[in-house]
């Protein structure tokens, strides 16, 4: 993966990071409901600050020795120990996600595309959307001049052309979101091994302003009945 940064730009930058994801851990996530909340729970409660297990098996409302089973075997790599904390006499390990509002795709048969987005509890065909669709066009537009200042997604025609037919293969219509071209863009150089690094200003991203308070209102929901 690339460089996220330094801890300033963490602090007001959306990063999101695309990667292919190997075949056999996507379909073990796409088909177990629980690994999928687990990864949407840890996304969201790691916005602002590493969690403890325990603190994720409570939010989940599993018992601390299934989540650890899942951690351990089934999801290993897709979380990571931030830190740790003494605790009692003992060390508890906080943990995050591996990378940061990371979304992963895979190209199936028949160029079929599919998408883990843990944060937006996306998990499925890229046709069921993405993020971005919840967002009005001007948002789109102020998205897509910030990405066309990077690097990775700047197209040639012959590039777009490719995307943009890759996505109408996948059912998706026009006008195409800032992140059906990210995912787009991120299948295709999959094949190179290259991954594909978004950077969004917070303020500029409606999606994760909406996260934090989503965010905000379970904690303060906790709270009051701890």
């Amino acid at each position: 993966m690339m460089n996220i940064g330094t801890v300033e730009e963490r602090e007001y930058c959306c990063h999101i990071h695309v990667a292919y994801l190997d075949p056999e851990i996507f379909l073990r996530i796409l088909n177990h409901p629980l690994r999928r909340r687990i990864l949407h729970t840890l996304s969201l409660l790691t916005l602002e600050r590493p969690v403890s297990k325990k603190e994720l098996a409570r939010s989940l409302r599993i018992p601390y020795t299934k989540l650890l089973f899942q951690l351990n075997n089934q999801l290993k790599g897709l979380w990571k120990v931030e830190s740790e904390r003494k605790k009692r006499g003992a060390r508890e390990e906080l943990i995050m996600p591996a990378e940061r509002n990371a979304v992963y795709v895979m190209l199936g048969s028949d160029a079929t595309l599919y998408v883990i987005d843990p944060l937006a509890n996306i998990f499925g065909k890229l046709k069921t959307g993405t993020r971005c669709r919840e967002c009005p066009t001007d948002q789109w537009e102020r998205c897509f001049a910030i990405l066309n200042r990077n690097e990775c997604f700047m197209f040639n025609p012959e590039d777009k052309r490719r995307l943009e037919k890759l996505l109408l293969i996948n059912g998706c219509s026009p006008p195409f979101t800032p992140m059906d071209y990210i995912l787009a863009c991120s299948a295709l150089r999959s094949l190179e091994g290259t991954p594909c690094v978004a950077k969004i200003p917070h303020e500029e991203c409606r999606f994760m302003f909406k996260m934090k308070s989503t965010l905000n209102r379970g904690l303060k929901a906790s709270q009051k009945t701890s």
